[in-house]
């Protein structure tokens, strides 16, 4: 499966976290790996849109619009990092 990167979904989460979501961190619960939401490998093919981190490929945030209202489901995340 093909996936784009965070860019893609910057809109859709800064939405959901009522922040622009370029400046945020976000830590993998998995190996610890620190990378921008931009770096994440987003997959758009799935229930929703996950993103995965760029190292490992844990999936990390799983964001769902369900028309009215954004699901955000935090995965395989050590830390998210608002700067």
């Amino acid at each position: 499966m093909s996936h784009v990167d965070g860019n893609a979904v910057s809109g859709a989460l800064s939405l959901a976290l009522g922040r622009d979501a370029s400046t945020i961190t976000l830590v993998c619960g998995a190996c610890g790996d620190r990378h921008r939401v931009a770096e994440t490998r987003v997959y758009l093919r799935c229930p929703g849109m996950v993103l995965r981190c760029p190292a490992c490929e844990a999936c990390e945030i799983v964001l769902v619009d369900r028309g009215r209202r954004l699901q955000l489901t935090l995965m395989d995340l050590r830390g998210l990092e608002l700067t």
